[in-house]
């Protein structure tokens, strides 16, 4: 995981291909907007969110991670940004 600054401008690349609530959720909680939704590795698996875990489907089936991984990289990518913001 990653995150940078660019003048006011925050990038976080995240491992995995989460689901868009993880993404959004970064968003709303940067400390300054960030450029876009986190970028993704595809190499490492789904990570879903609860709902979708209980759900079932493809994405949950396949999944490498457990639900709350995606929490986890959540928490991390928005103090990763907060340490840039200053």
């Amino acid at each position: 995981m990653q995150a940078f600054r660019i003048g006011e401008v925050y990038l976080a690349a995240l491992p995995g291909e989460h689901f868009v609530e993880y993404g959004l959720e970064i968003k709303r909680r940067a400390p300054a907007a960030p450029s876009s939704s986190p970028t993704q590795r595809r190499a490492s698996g789904y990570i879903v969110t609860p709902e979708a875990a209980a759900a079932g489907g493809y994405e949950a089936a396949w999944a490498l991670f457990r639900p709350a991984s995606g929490a986890r990289l959540v928490e991390a990518a928005v103090e990763l940004m907060k340490g840039l913001h200053s």
